[in-house]
């Protein structure tokens, strides 16, 4: 059995400043957070129509349950989830074409904060928001600094990582001004650990479903790089979050907390066994497609820290879920709020 970090109501007290209990949560990002957007769009070849909430779905780019349907499981909170697998977060600093609807993929600027905008038009979908009740989340970067982004050299030309982590304040900037008032940021994962972005002499995968072309680069240098930019945004979100708070009130009487994923996917990695079914396995995923074809592991999924080439299992997210239920309480080691 899975151990919890936090009982199933543990959150209906919550902690960080201005927020009285979590009853709403309201999430943007990609495929870390994305519980059936791009589903739909792959089936229908056409964006979710406004006003529509997708139903639960646990057949996810994590092999399961996204964290944001955890927290709200475990909570009662409603989710509201606007993240599109494979977006990024600003057409402006970086994208990549998704054939379904003959244009980029829709991002976190030019899509999910506006379609939120256009929900809060329909009546009753939000019946009881209000700014002490309603916590909204972000999560985003896999993309934008891997291979179809700055790693690949295929960011909008002039484009830079500042312009990414400001994009990041931007999305924030049109949430506030919709009445949002209780921010949480979740920064980018130790991607250079995952076996996509793994130097293959360090246990990463060769070429696969993401990166069809990989044994083409030079991987360990690639591995530094992936370590190099998301480092560089992670101390972007740490400083910039009570700058922008703080010191240029960017938000007046809102509170930005940031949870710092990042290192606790590598206290997980750290003491594996203590949080991962046996035999443990953190360099390898479940699943995975390569040149030779698909594969996957009979083990249990729970043994695994990854699920495939890039996304982290729904055994790690648990775990997300519970820190970002931790956090909200005023009580996670790897969270902090600004007001």
């Amino acid at each position: 059995m899975l151990p919890l970090l936090l009982c199933a109501t543990a959150a209906a007290a919550a902690s960080v400043p201005g927020l009285r209990k979590l009853s709403n949560l309201v999430t943007f990002g990609d495929s870390y957070t994305d519980e059936g957007r791009l589903n739909y769009i792959f089936s229908h070849n056409a964006l979710p129509p406004p006003g529509q909430l997708l139903p639960v779905n646990n057949q996810t780019s994590v092999g399961g349950y996204a964290w944001p349907r955890l927290v709200a499981q475990k909570t009662g909170a409603k989710l509201y989830d606007y993240a599109v697998a494979g977006g990024m977060c600003s057409d402006n600093v970086t994208q990549h074409y998704l054939g379904n609807i003959n244009g980029p993929f829709p991002s976190i600027l030019d899509y999910e904060v506006p379609a939120f905008e256009t929900d809060l038009g329909y009546k009753g979908l939000y019946p009881d928001r209000r700014a002490d009740n309603t916590v909204y989340a972000l999560w985003i970067g896999t993309n934008d600094l891997g291979i179809d982004g700055f790693l690949g050299e295929e960011q909008v030309q002039g484009a830079t990582i500042t312009d990414f982590v400001e994009c990041v304040w931007k999305a924030f900037d049109g949430v506030y001004k919709l009445g949002g008032r209780q921010f949480v940021l979740l920064n980018v994962l130790p991607l250079q650990l995952s076996p996509m972005y793994a130097s293959i002499p360090n246990g990463g995968t060769g070429n696969n479903e993401y990166w069809g072309n990989k044994e083409t680069f030079n991987t360990t240098e690639t591995q530094y790089k992936m370590e190099e930019y998301l480092t560089s945004a992670n101390t972007m979100f740490a400083t910039g979050a009570p700058y922008n708070s703080l010191i240029k009130k960017r938000w007046p009487g809102a509170t930005v907390s940031l949870l710092d994923v990042h290192s606790l996917l590598l206290d997980l990695r750290a003491n594996p066994s203590k949080y991962y079914t046996a035999p443990v396995d953190i360099t390898s995923s479940w699943r995975g497609c390569g040149d030779s074809g698909c594969y996957q592991s009979t083990e249990p999924q729970s043994n695994f820290v990854w699920y495939d080439e890039v996304h982290p299992s729904e055994r790690t997210c648990e775990y997300v879920a519970d820190e970002f239920i931790s956090l909200l309480e005023g009580k996670s080691k790897y969270g902090v709020s600004y007001h």
